[in-house]
């Protein structure tokens, strides 16, 4: 008989691509400690109980970056395994309102274009945000 394995975690995970008036995009580095240690993102975080997407993506970029952001339109909602947990990745533009961005819960922030992202090592999950974006971008060409 084979054993029943548990149920992995799933997380709800509010995700902010955030651009300035330069077109340019901000990614964080993760701590080097903890799952997906020192990879590259897009910000963002767990959407608590009784919190819309787009609350938490303000709240979560105010915690971790200290800046303040609005919050538009749905780029893509994603759902990927990893070996100890699942997470839905729900992605939002967001415009970038005001504030110094600080690397308050992450190692390093850093203000990219699609061209220079391939430079930064992403978690698994994050290549088809980006590949989104680029669709979309060349669209709008």
């Amino acid at each position: 008989m084979k054993e029943q394995s548990k149920p992995l975690t799933h997380k709800n995970i509010g995700v902010a691509v955030i651009r300035n008036e330069r077109g340019h995009i901000l990614i964080d580095r993760r701590l080097d400690e903890g799952v997906l240690a020192g990879l590259w993102e897009f910000p963002g975080g767990k959407i608590e109980e009784n919190e819309t997407i787009e609350e938490c993506i303000k709240r979560e970029i105010l915690e971790e970056l200290g800046i303040e952001i609005e919050v538009r339109d749905h780029l893509i909602t994603l759902d990927h395994a990893y070996t100890h947990f699942r997470i839905t990745l729900n992605v939002h533009y967001c415009r970038y309102l005001g504030g110094e961005p600080q690397a308050i819960e992450c190692q390093e922030i850093r203000w990219v274009t699609l061209d220079e992202i391939d430079q930064f090592p992403f978690p698994k999950a994050n290549t088809r945000i980006i590949e989104v974006l680029r669709e979309q971008n060349s669209e709008s060409i």
